[in-house]
């Protein structure tokens, strides 16, 4: 069969999530480069979201699928346990991701500077600041579940893999740099996890 497609923008934290599975992995993989609502993006995903991914005739959108697919079909270390009980746990950390701590700290808080800098505007305060508490209560969250190095049990999970990406964003803001400092827990986290080989190899260009 042939390798598998990421069809994705370097800097989307959920096609980060996917690209370092497929690294921790060591599965050859092509990464396409494809805007939101491109023809190779719409093409698969009906809201012309990224990631999207292809492999053979199968085509997949939202990140959770690719990952759970990429788990079980190729060789290599298992991201989500065979025990039921860290699997739900597994399960419960991405939700609680790609529900709340991606909205919070991506959609509201990250993309307040992103955007309008895009269209060569000031940020959108109002938008960044209504984001700050609920970014530091969801940062208060995680501080005590990663205190042991990882969200389930003690080696890396696809729970690690959904939220370091959003994770990694922060130290590049001012107001969540600050925040940092109250959850020394989540900063040696996001160290940790940032070095290892995956992150290294996915890092999307600063600036």
């Amino acid at each position: 069969m042939s390798k598998p497609v990421l069809i994705s923008i370097p800097v989307s934290n959920l096609g980060r999530s996917v690209q370092m599975l497929l690294e921790e992995k060591g599965v050859d993989y092509e990464f396409e480069v494809a805007s939101p609502h491109s023809d190779a993006v719409n093409a698969i995903h009906p809201l012309g979201k990224v990631p999207a991914f292809r492999h053979g005739d199968l085509t997949l959108c939202e990140s959770e699928a690719m990952a759970r697919y990429i788990d079980k079909v190729f060789d290599g270390p298992k991201f989500f346990p065979e025990d039921p009980t860290l699997c739900a746990k597994v399960d419960q950390w991405v939700s609680l991701h790609n529900t709340a701590f991606d909205t919070s700290m991506i959609r509201q808080y990250v993309l307040g500077y992103v955007l309008p800098k895009m269209a060569g505007k000031e940020p959108n305060r109002e938008q960044i600041d209504a984001s700050l508490p609920i970014v530091k209560k969801h940062l208060a969250v995680l501080e005590g579940a990663v205190e042991g190095g990882f969200l389930v049990g003690d080696s890396l999970t696809y729970a690690d893999l959904a939220n370091f990406p959003t994770l990694a964003y922060l130290p590049d803001f001012p107001e969540s740099a600050e925040m940092l400092k109250e959850f020394p827990n989540v900063v040696a986290y996001i160290d940790a996890i940032g070095a290892r080989e995956s992150a290294k190899k996915t890092q999307p260009r600063r600036g």
